[in-house]
């Protein structure tokens, strides 16, 4: 019923309260800082691969070899760090261009973060076990999952008016296309 009420009033009144606006502007901040955080944990997390004497056991003695035969440690963590940057300056695109954000939308951004975290850990799998097809099968659905749910966030923030109304035709369609390789 009070939802009945709330929808009526607001189509009533034909546009969107000042405190619809501010909420979901302040929500927007919210969301910026909680996925910065998770882009944060990310880069972290990618330091950890790299080896450590109190885990991997090696001495001062060792460092030289243990260096330069982690060689694979190091791929995975350029790899990772060059994926994260890409993908980090791509949610700056999207959210740089919003003035707002809602539920529906904050989930498919958060869900793009996770599923990039995913494809992570399915890199490091295939380098540990040196090309498992599994792994590299599942490496392909969450870098596609990720793209995919960015696009449609992008999709989502323009069919609701989420944008800022100084983005022009030109570069909604160019966030797009910038968004497009990874899911196709």
């Amino acid at each position: 019923m009070k939802k009945i009420v709330s929808k009526a009033l607001f189509e009533a009144s034909g546009k969107q309260s000042e405190a619809f606006l501010e909420r979901g502007s302040k929500q927007l901040m919210r969301l910026a800082v909680l996925i910065d955080v998770l882009y944060a944990l990310m880069i972290y997390k990618m330091f950890t691969f790299l080896p450590r004497p109190e885990i991997d056991g090696f001495t001062k003695a060792d460092l030289v070899h243990v260096l330069s035969t982690s060689y694979l440690n190091y791929m995975v963590m350029f790899v990772g760090f060059v994926l994260v940057i890409i993908y980090w300056m791509q949610s700056n695109l999207q959210f740089g261009n919003l003035n707002r954000t809602d539920g529906k939308h904050a989930t498919l951004s958060i869900l793009q973060v996770i599923t990039l975290m995913i494809y992570l850990y399915f890199v490091r799998l295939d380098v540990e076990f040196e090309g498992a097809t599994i792994a590299l099968q599942m490496e392909s659905i969450f870098l596609f999952l990720s793209g995919l749910f960015a696009v449609w966030s992008w999709h989502y923030a323009i069919r609701n008016n989420l944008l800022s109304s100084s983005v022009t035709p030109v570069e909604r369609t160019g966030v797009y296309l910038k968004l497009m390789p990874e899911p196709i």
